[in-house]
């Protein structure tokens, strides 16, 4: 079952960065896959079934590059820099999880799409509140800001610097479209 799952997102991550999020269809992956439409069925009622897999599998990422942390004996400072390295890191291994966060389309998908993206939001800003509690207390971080400002301004920061990168990544797949119907 894990070696279909892993074939559903590797060619579910290629749809989207090849034609974006909106050709992310049940009967574009079963193309992909080279399988009947029927069979893909089977495993994903609906198209947004497929973002959930997807959804699942970055918070999977995440809650992993997070193990550890919490007992690492580096500062809060060195914890930050390091998760956001990480997370820079796998976004631009992974770019459609981007492409995901940032569909404009994602408020109005599915319900089981809203609570995974914001059980990824919650477990981000319960990660940087006890990195940054835990700096205050120890006098790393000197600052009256209280802590849940300081979280919305980070996660608000990175997402911009993200976004910039998504923005990025879709002049590519437009170049890549506008090659496509040149040839």
């Amino acid at each position: 079952m894990k070696t279909q799952e892993n074939k559903i997102i590797e060619k579910a991550a290629g749809i989207i960065m090849n034609s974006g999020v909106e050709e992310l269809t049940v009967h574009n992956l079963a193309d992909k896959l080279q399988i009947k439409e029927s069979q893909l069925y089977l495993q994903l009622k609906k198209d947004d079934d497929i973002l959930l897999i997807l959804l699942l599998s970055f918070e999977r990422e995440i809650i992993e590059s997070l193990s550890g942390m919490e007992q690492s004996s580096d500062s809060p400072e060195n914890k930050l820099k390091i998760i956001f390295k990480k997370l820079h890191f796998m976004f631009l291994q992974k770019p459609y999880y981007l492409d995901i966060i940032f569909d404009k389309n994602l408020k109005n998908r599915d319900k089981s799409i809203t609570n995974s993206f914001l059980r990824i939001r919650q477990l981000a800003e319960n990660y940087l509140r006890d990195i940054i509690n835990k700096g205050k207390t120890e006098n790393t971080f000197k600052t009256r800001v209280s802590t849940s400002v300081l979280v919305t301004k980070i996660l608000s920061d990175f997402r911009t610097f993200m976004k910039d990168e998504q923005r990025f990544h879709e002049v590519i797949l437009e170049m890549k479209k506008l090659q496509t119907s040149k040839d």
